[in-house]
């Protein structure tokens, strides 16, 4: 029978979750060191045959310059690294460096909804809740103004050190039979974002380079999580060029922990952020949803308010067979709406760079995992 039997009411802080005793994989869970480590040993009853090592270590250093010493001195085998990492690494003889496309981008998610107000996207009878809406960002043209002001090429060439591409919406090329190359992904046109900002009311009336409306200036807080250079570069990039046009971005990275305490607190207006390990289905509905439009634990921490959207999504899971063909126009039309709708600026599909030591035989990274064929890894000294 089940572990949690009928009962889910406990299913965040059951004791299960920090032993889980039951797997499926390759190993299976030891132990678990807050904030140091995680431990998984051999399963001997692995389907595929137990795996050649007894097990694995997962350390947890959240400081990426500390990550990339460890993997330098030896700590450890295995680290994906950041764009600015990758010059350290790739002439080391000591290391393979596996570079491919993955399944994650990075974007700016631009919060529509008043963080002073917070709300859920739902009642508790699944009606809509009518959103008190961002003084700013809730104006379409803002949010078409913040993607037509990006450079995309200069940041993808100058933050993503060229290892990025732009993308138009929520599905990834990786996913062609869902993905829809026809949209075009909004272009760096700074006069066009002026002109919509214009059109919205916002004017720099007294010529100190900050526009203004009904006597409130283009004010915004932009975040990131400190300690990722890249999100950080993007960071004071976007700045620059956004100040450029009239906004006033007030721009910080902060603590990880602190970041994701805003953002599913809906209680922030601007975020640098990313998502990865999306994986070869199209379905994002945690996203784009109004039922995950929940303060405080839901991943539509923009507020995202669309009843199409809701019902495509709805639609697109539940297609007899689960058939591609049909399933396809209703991921295109949703990749649609929300680019057009802008709840998100989508700034670079992912490109994944993993460094491993050589002294490992049997590694075959694949696209979409790098760990897939892990039981068949084994040390060669």
């Amino acid at each position: 029978s089940h572990l949690y039997a009928d009962d889910f009411s406990d299913i965040m802080d059951n004791e299960l979750n920090e032993s889980p005793a039951v797997s499926a994989g390759p190993f299976v869970f030891q132990s678990w060191t807050r904030d140091d480590n995680v431990i998984i040993t051999r399963n001997d009853n692995y389907f595929l045959g137990a795996p050649y090592m007894d097990g694995m270590i997962y350390k947890i250093i959240p400081d990426p310059g500390a990550q990339l010493s460890a993997l330098q001195s030896g700590e450890i085998s295995v680290m994906g690294l950041q764009p600015a990492q990758v010059a350290s690494v790739e002439n080391d003889p000591n290391f393979n460096l596996f570079h491919a496309n993955d399944d994650g981008y990075d974007y700016i998610g631009l919060n529509l909804a008043n963080p002073e107000n917070p709300q859920p996207g739902r009642d508790e009878d699944g009606n809509l809740v009518e959103q008190d809406p961002h003084p700013i960002l809730s104006d379409l043209n803002v949010r078409k103004a913040i993607a037509h002001s990006l450079d995309y090429d200069a940041i993808i060439e100058q933050v993503y050190l060229g290892q990025g591409y732009q993308i138009a919406s929520n599905v990834l090329p990786a996913i062609p039979w869902a993905h829809d190359p026809s949209i075009a992904p909004y272009d760096y046109d700074p006069e066009m974002a002026a002109q919509l900002l214009e059109e919205a009311g916002w004017v720099d009336s007294d010529g100190d380079g900050v526009r203004e409306k009904d006597g409130q200036t283009l004010t915004l807080s932009l975040l990131t999580n400190a300690g990722n250079r890249t999100r950080e570069n993007l960071g004071v990039l976007a700045q620059d060029q956004l100040n450029s046009i009239g906004f006033d971005i007030q721009f910080e990275a902060i603590d990880f922990g602190t970041l994701v305490g805003q953002l599913l607190g809906q209680t922030y207006d601007m975020v640098i952020i990313g998502w990865t390990g999306l994986g070869s289905d199209p379905n994002d509905d945690a996203f784009w949803s109004t039922k995950y439009d929940t303060p405080d634990s839901g991943f539509n921490f923009v507020s995202y308010q669309n009843p199409e959207i809701d019902q495509l999504l709805e639609d697109g899971l539940n297609v007899p067979g689960c058939s591609e063909e049909e399933r396809a126009p209703i991921y295109q039309q949703i990749q649609q709406t929300i680019h057009d709708d802008v709840p998100y600026v989508f700034i670079s599909g992912g490109v994944g760079n993993t460094a491993y030591t050589k002294d490992w035989a049997g590694i075959d990274p694949g696209e979409w995992l790098f760990y897939w064929n892990v039981e068949q890894w084994s040390l060669t000294q």
